[in-house]
C-alpha cells in the first residue's frame, strides 16, 4: 500500500485533500508533455506525413498518458457529447464566424504566401476532399491536445482559470505561422477553450477550428 492511501486511513489525509493533491500532479503532468510535445513536433520530423507525426503526439500520446498514467477514462478529457444541444449553438456560430476570419487573413498577402506551400506539404495527391479529412485529422489532434487533454486535466486544479492557462501553449504552438494569425491565437484559444470548458466537451472547438482550415483552403483554390 502507498503512503498516500497510509495516510488517508490513518486520517493524516482527508479524501479532499487526496484529491486536491493527484489533481495537482495531474496539472503539473499534463503542462509537462504539452512541452515536451511541442519541443518534439518543432525538431523532429520520423513521420513522413505531418499530419501522421501530429495524430502521434497530438492525439495518441496524451490519449495514452490518460489512461495509463492518470487510469481515467478519456470522456472526463472532452471527448464525451457534454452538453452537446448547446454545443451545436456554438459550433453554428463559430463556423460562421471562422469562414469569415479565413477571408479576412487571405487578404493579407503573408497568408497565401504561407498557406499555398502549406496545405500543399500537407496534401501531395492535391484533392481538395482528400485535403480536408487529412486537415479535420489535425485539427481533431491539435484541439484535443490543448482543449481535451490540457483544459480538463488543469481544469480539475485551477478551475476557469484553465482557459487562459492553456491559451498560452497553444499561441506559442503558433509561432512561425504569419504573426497576425499567433496574435488571434490568443483570442481564438481563449475562446475554444472557454466554450470546450462550458459545454464539457472539445468537439465543438475542433469543428470551429477545422472551419478557418477549410475556409483558407477553399478560397485559396477558388
Amino acid at each position: 500500500m502507498n503512503t498516500v492511501a497510509i495516510n488517508l486511513l490513518q486520517g493524516r489525509l482527508s479524501p479532499v485533500h487526496l484529491t486536491s493533491r493527484l489533481a495537482g500532479r495531474q496539472a503539473a503532468v499534463s503542462l509537462v508533455a504539452v512541452s515536451v510535445i511541442l519541443s518534439v513536433d518543432h525538431y523532429h520530423a520520423f513521420a513522413e506525413a505531418p499530419v501522421v507525426k501530429e495524430a502521434c503526439l497530438y492525439l495518441l500520446l496524451p490519449l495514452a498518458i490518460v489512461v495509463l498514467l492518470f487510469r481515467q477514462s478519456p470522456l472526463h478529457y472532452g471527448l464525451g457529447l457534454g452538453r452537446w444541444r448547446e454545443g451545436l449553438a456554438w459550433t453554428a456560430g463559430g463556423v460562421l464566424l471562422m469562414l469569415g476570419v479565413a477571408w479576412l487573413f487571405l487578404r493579407l498577402p503573408e497568408f497565401p504566401a504561407f498557406y499555398e506551400g502549406y496545405f500543399a506539404a500537407r496534401n501531395p495527391g492535391g484533392q481538395f476532399w482528400t485535403g480536408t479529412i487529412l486537415t479535420g485529422l489535425q485539427m481533431f489532434s491539435w484541439e484535443f491536445l490543448f482543449r481535451g487533454f490540457l483544459l480538463f486535466a488543469l481544469a480539475e486544479q485551477f478551475g476557469s482559470q484553465a482557459i487562459l492557462i492553456q491559451t498560452v501553449p497553444f499561441a506559442l504552438a503558433h509561432f512561425g505561422k504569419p504573426e497576425w494569425e499567433t496574435y488571434s491565437s490568443i483570442a481564438g484559444g481563449a475562446l475554444s477553450g472557454w466554450i470546450a470548458y462550458r459545454v464539457r466537451s472539445f468537439y465543438p472547438s475542433w469543428i470551429i477550428h477545422w472551419a478557418l482550415a477549410f475556409g483558407m483552403s477553399w478560397l485559396l483554390g477558388g
